[in-house]
Order: C-alpha cells, then structure tokens, then sequence
C-alpha cells in the first residue's frame, strides 16, 4: 500500500515537471481574470416621446369696448346732410378739424392766415328743393368769427368769389351755448345760382381758437331745420354742454428772432419806375402783404411814391423791448372813405399776427369800419380832416378780443397833400402822434404783462394804455390793452388807396 502511494506521487511529480518542460520560456503566469462584480442595472428604459413644453399662461385679452351705437335721430323731413365723419367731404385753409372722444361735433382749431373751411355735398343741392344751408354752432371761450373770409358760395356760378351776390355773413352769438345759423341762399347769394356744391365758411379769429359744428346741411325750410334740430337735441342733448375757459397756466411766449433795432434805412422809392408792382419792391425787413396785388409806384408831385391799395407794407421785425424808436413818413388819402381800414398800425406783438394781413379787416364788418390787427394801435384815415384811432384790447366780461376806439376831427387835412407823420416813442411810457407838425395824439402806456383772461394771447403786452387828443383830452383808455412791449410798424390798405413816401423807421 505504501509503494504504490509512493509510486503514484512519483508519476504525478514526473507529469508536472513535464509541463512545466513544455511551456514557454520565461513567460510570467497570468493571474486568472477575475469575473466582473455584477452590479445591478437600472431597467432601460424604453424611448419615448419628448414631452410638449408647457406653454407660459398668456393673460385673458380685456374684452373690447363695444362701440356705443349712435342715437337715433328721429326725423323724416327734407334734408341733405353732411357727414361730419368723412374727410372728402371737408377741406380747410390755415386751420384744422378734429372729431374728439365723446364729444358729437366737429371742432375747428384756427392756425395763422387765411383760414376757413369748407364744407362739400356728396350731390347737387337745389334751390327749388332745399333753399336754405343751416348748421349749428358754438364759439369757443375768448373768440369771435373771424369775418373776413365771409361765407362763399360754392356753386355752379362758379366761387369762392369777392363778387358781390357771391358771399354773405350772418350775426353769430359767441355766449359759449350753441345756436343755429340760417342762410337762405336766393336772398344772401344772389348771384350764386340755383344749383350748390358747397359752401366756404369763417372760423373763429384767434389762433388756436376752436369752433364747434354739430351739423351743417341743406333744408326745404326753416321748420325743417327747427325740425331737425329739436331731434338732434333729442339724440345729443345731455352732450352739447357750453364751452369752457381753458384750464391751462399762462406761460409767456417770447417771439422767436427779436431785432436790437430797425434797419434805419429811408425808403423814398426813386430807384422805382412808375407802373411797378409793389410786388417787385425788395427793402430790408420790410415785407409785402398781398391782397390782390393792386398796389403799384406811381409818380406824384415829381417824385415817385407808393400807391397802396389792396395790401400791406410791414417791417417783419419785431424790437426787443424798452427801446423806443421814432418812425417818420409822408401818406396822402388818396380817394374818398369807402368804409374799409386805410392807415397804419404800431406796437402790434407776433403771435396773432404772423401773416400780417394788415391789408384784410380783423375786425368788423366789411365796408363798415372794418379795421386791422389783433394787437396793437391803428390809425384809420376816414376822408377829410377825419381819422380813427384805436387799442386793441381784451374785454373780461365778454370774454373776447375787442376795439376801443374814437374818430377824431383834426385841423389836418389828408385828402389834399402828402402829410408829414412823426411817429416818437420814448420807449417807456409815451408816444406821440404828429401831422405837419400838428399833434395830434399823445398815448401813454405802462404795466406790462401777460393779459391773464386773453385766450390764444401769450406774449407781454402793455395793459394800461390812455390816449389824449391834440388837445389834452382823454378820448381812450383800458387796463387790459394788448399794446406790445416789443416796437413794430405796418402799412394797410383794403379797397382804399393811399400814397405813401420816405419811410424811415429809427430805433433810439
């Protein structure tokens, strides 16, 4: 038993050096590779689709405002309206139009020059059948219609038109309230025909001013028009409320481009032909405004001078206050009074008068006193030893631009020659007005300021203003004038001739 243990352990030793024999030399014993740890897997998942972002709550649209339906204006009479709300059916001149918020009407603001509007008909209207044009109105706080422009047919006879039958005017209430025109065409436009377009209307004179129209058409008679009215009444009447004094804070308005003194030029006209227009005249700062264009240099007494008959000669600056300036000329009325302004005017501010139209009349009626400017001191020659001189001035209680004035017989008589005019002011608180040596008005003046109650009137003026004739007697005064601080002087003729020669303008 112990032999063949011994035996057997001898064979297995003989095998295993035998093995060893066999192997590669010097090659190192892999180590057995371990078996990798199992370690749990997660399931895999299985691809799905990415989920939809969710999209950022957006707010609720706030609902839309439904439009409020317009009243129902309840009439059935015979009438053309205009539709306020479509523009081809309005055009305007140096003034705009707007229909506001809330408000059932169509307001006009006034801009600087020849301002009106224009109201067409979308078809002919006949006198046969609707001889009357009707609107109703309301003037805003501080103004008053602006009659220079009129109202002008529009019609198969052709206009607008200065031809007399061609244009008319009516008496308009300015109390804030509202009120209805009437214009029967055949009585007011007799030259106008029996076949209408439309009609060319006034607005109000003060810039930036507003005029109010709630509607504007052609009626069968005056009970279609009471007719209508008491309907739109009936539809609008809890919104045709009076109109306002605005609430603003007045701040001063400084005229833009000031001059330290006038040009001092003398202007006597002989480097002009006789025939020339007044057109063609070039002098520094002094400007032509033109009406029709009449005026023309002419000879007179062997020495050619200005015949001014449809326009205006103005010096465009504007001098800075407390200067003082003496202004000196030879003006003749050449021709009878026709009833239009004729003369000059000074101390007049920029802001109502940027076109100085000293030509057209501001203020008044055509061929009944009308005169000029909307600031400032005129002189109007009214035949003879006669002359009118007034202040432009804010009246409180009416809320309106108006005109204190006096006509005054002089021992001066400006119908016959060309008169000497001495033009002096101190600059502080006095100016007087000479004739051949003749005074004729003293005007003395003070406490410059803003005009608080002057709707559209911004720049300083002098408030206090007192005029005295030749002879010491107190004919004009108010403490609410608009005389402006700052030195100005212009030339005007409306339908009138007058000749003029050697104009000088001094700063002291």
């Amino acid at each position: 038993m112990t032999r063949k243990i011994t035996a057997l352990i001898s064979v297995l030793l003989a095998v295993l050096l035998l093995i060893a024999a066999c192997g590669p030399t010097n090659q190192p014993v892999e180590e057995p590779t371990k078996e990798p740890e199992v370690t749990a897997q997660p399931t895999e998942a299985q691809p799905t689709e990415a989920p939809t972002p969710t999209e950022a709550p957006t707010d609720t649209p706030a609902p839309t405002d439904t439009p409020e339906p317009k009243p129902q204006i309840n009439y059935s009479g015979n009438a053309i309206l205009i539709d306020l709300e479509d523009d081809t059916l309005i055009s305007t001149s140096a003034c705009d139009y707007e229909i506001r918020d809330g408000e059932p009407w169509l307001t006009i603001i006034t801009d600087a020059g020849d301002n009106n509007i224009s109201f067409t008909f979308d078809e002919t209207v006949y006198t046969e059948d609707t001889p009357i044009i009707a609107f109703k109105y309301r003037i805003g706080y501080g103004q008053s219609i602006r009659q220079t422009n009129h109202f002008y047919a529009l019609s198969s006879a052709g206009g607008p038109s200065p031809s007399n039958g061609m244009w008319a005017d009516i008496d308009f209430i300015n109390d804030l309230d509202w009120h209805v025109g009437i214009l029967v065409l055949e009585e007011k436009f007799p030259a106008a025909g029996g076949e209408w377009r439309g009609m060319r209307c006034p607005t109000v004179d003060t810039v930036g001013g507003d005029l109010a129209i709630a509607w504007f058409g052609a009626f069968a008679s005056e009970e279609d028009v009471n007719a209508y009215d008491a309907a739109f009444n009936e539809a609008y009447g809890d919104k045709l409320v009076k109109a306002e004094k605005p609430k603003v804070e007045k701040k001063e308005s400084v005229p833009d481009g000031l001059a330290n003194a006038f040009d001092d030029t003398m202007y006597d006209f002989d480097d002009m032909s006789e025939g020339d227009k007044l057109d063609f005249f070039s002098g520094i700062d002094w400007m032509v405004a033109r009406g029709t264009g009449a005026s023309q240099f002419v000879e007179k007494d062997g020495s050619v001078v200005l015949s001014l008959q449809f326009d205006a000669l103005y010096h465009d600056s504007l001098i800075k206050d407390g200067k003082g300036f003496t202004g000196t000329f030879d003006i003749m009325n050449n021709g009878s009074y026709s009833g239009n302004f004729g003369g000059f005017v000074f101390c007049f501010g920029d802001e109502n008068n940027l076109n100085r139209d000293f030509y057209e009349n501001a203020y008044g009626v055509d061929g009944n006193g009308s005169l000029v400017g909307k600031s400032g001191i005129g002189i109007d020659f009214r035949g003879g030893d006669k002359v009118y001189i007034y202040v432009n001035a804010w009246n409180v209680d009416k809320a309106k631009r108006t005109v204190i004035g006096k006509e005054v017989n002089t021992t001066v008589n400006f119908d016959e020659k060309l008169v000497h005019f001495v033009i002096d002011d101190d600059g502080t608180s006095k100016i007087t007005v000479t004739a051949d040596g003749t005074l004729l008005f003293t005007i003395t003046y003070g406490d410059p300021g803003l005009v608080e109650d002057a709707v559209g009137y911004n720049e300083r003026y002098y408030r206090s203003v007192t005029v005295a004739d030749g002879a010491g007697n107190e004919i004009i005064k108010t403490e609410s004038a608009l005389m402006s601080v700052y030195d100005s002087f212009a030339f005007g003729a409306r339908a009138r001739n007058l000749l003029i020669d050697n104009v000088q303008l001094q700063t002291k």
